[in-house]
Parts: structure tokens; C-alpha cells; sequence
């Protein structure tokens, strides 16, 4: 008996027939899919319904609102997908001293939050009928008629940056223990700052360097009855 032909030629017909089938569906999902990234991109992109309307502003008490939206000047009725975060950011910590840092977030479909943190005063330092609020990294960054409360007032002239940033370092250094009894603080140049206590003792701090090894001595060295320390050297404070 003979052996049945195999008919070769019509198996690589079904085989080839098969294989433009799997193509065609691989391009017809690619065509889809590539389509459907067009209309996402054109919602986002390109419709009227994703623009940035809004603004909103939080995080400030010493700033207003509109300040911050005047600085950040948010490009509005443009693409929310498109807009700069980071050029609006670096305009407000640039344009408003008061602004230590800031944060901008896209709240869809048209808003733009433009997040604020504040700096904080350390000391305060008087001027006419103001005071002049200085940040532990030594900006003057407010002024109020007002002193605000539980901040060390400091004397030295507006003009010196140099010794203004200095007794913000100090300040900022301070144990807690030793700010809470702290009433003024008063420098003539960097190498002179001294913190007067709310019990008329004075602190002769010297200079701002090696502050963290200074507020260290100077708490058990208040235990010593004295009027005047000395921690302008850490390594050998004194008291007099």
C-alpha cells in the first residue's frame, strides 16, 4: 500500500495565511492603541477642558494670597499638563523673601496649588517704630509694628548682614531652656555677641562658630552662680 502524499504546498499556504492573520492583528492593536494615546495627548495637550482656570494658594499667614499669585504669575488658559512648576517655584521663593520654600502641584482638570512654607523668625531686631523679622539663615524676611511673641530681640545695625546672620545662627543654636530665659541679645561686629537673660546674667557667646559645642557648655554652666559666662571659648568657659 502506498504512502498518502503530504501535501507540503498547501501547508505552507494555511501557514503563511496564518502568520498575515497575527500580523494584521498586531498592526490592528498597534493602529488602536496608538490612536488612543493621540486622544489622551489631545485631552491633555490640546482640549479646552484641561487649561489651568485656577489658582489656589495655601501655607501663609504672614503672605497674602494674592502676593503669591502675583509672583508666581501662573500662565492661565494654557495646557495644565504644560505648565512649569519648577520656574513657578523658584519666581515666588525669589520674589517674596517671606517664603522659604515652595511646592506647585497640578490639581486636574484646572487648577494649579501653589503650597507655601513660611520662614520663621529667631530674632527680632527693632527699627524706628518696626521690627525686623531675621530667619535662622540670617534674611530679614518681615517687618511688623508689633514684636511677636517668644522671639529674642536683637540689637545690632540693619546695615551688617554679617553680624545680623551670626546672631540668627546663635539664636537658632540656643537650648531651649536657654531661649525660654533669654530677653535681648546685642553685637557690635561678629566676634562680640552676647545674650543677655531675662534675670539680668549675661552669656558672652563671642562669635557664632562652634555654636553647637557652646549651647552644650552653656547648660550646665548656668548652674553656677555667676553674673557673667563665658563661652566664647567652649573648651574653657569661665564665670565671673
Amino acid at each position: 500500500m502506498s504512502e498518502p502524499l503530504v501535501d507540503v504546498t498547501g501547508a505552507r499556504k494555511r501557514r503563511g495565511r496564518a502568520k498575515r492573520r497575527r500580523w494584521l492583528q498586531r498592526a490592528g492593536i498597534a493602529v488602536l492603541v496608538a490612536a488612543l494615546l493621540g486622544a489622551i495627548a489631545w485631552v491633555v495637550w490640546g482640549s479646552p477642558w484641561l487649561l489651568a482656570r485656577h489658582v489656589e494658594v495655601s501655607g501663609v499667614a504672614l503672605l497674602t494670597s494674592d502676593e503669591v499669585v502675583d509672583a508666581a504669575q501662573v500662565p492661565l488658559d494654557t495646557p495644565l499638563a504644560a505648565i512649569d512648576t519648577a520656574g513657578i517655584e523658584g519666581r515666588v521663593v525669589a520674589a517674596l523673601p517671606a517664603a522659604a520654600s515652595v511646592k506647585v502641584t497640578r490639581a486636574w482638570p484646572g487648577t494649579v496649588s501653589i503650597a507655601v512654607t513660611e520662614r520663621s523668625a529667631v530674632v527680632i531686631i527693632p527699627l524706628g517704630r518696626e521690627f525686623l523679622w531675621v530667619s535662622a539663615d540670617g534674611v530679614i524676611f518681615h517687618r511688623s509694628s508689633e514684636a511677636p511673641a517668644g522671639v529674642l530681640l536683637a540689637t545690632a545695625g540693619v546695615s551688617d548682614v554679617h553680624v545680623i546672620g551670626d546672631m540668627a545662627t546663635v539664636a537658632a543654636a540656643l537650648p531651649d531652656q536657654v531661649r525660654a530665659q533669654a530677653a535681648t541679645m546685642n553685637a557690635s561686629s561678629q566676634d562680640s555677641i552676647v545674650v543677655t537673660l531675662k534675670d539680668g546674667r549675661k552669656i558672652t557667646w563671642g562669635s557664632a562658630e562652634a555654636s553647637d559645642l557652646k549651647a552644650k557648655v552653656v547648660v550646665p554652666l548656668l548652674g553656677v552662680k555667676a553674673r557673667e559666662y563665658d563661652v566664647s571659648a567652649p573648651t574653657h568657659p569661665t564665670t565671673r
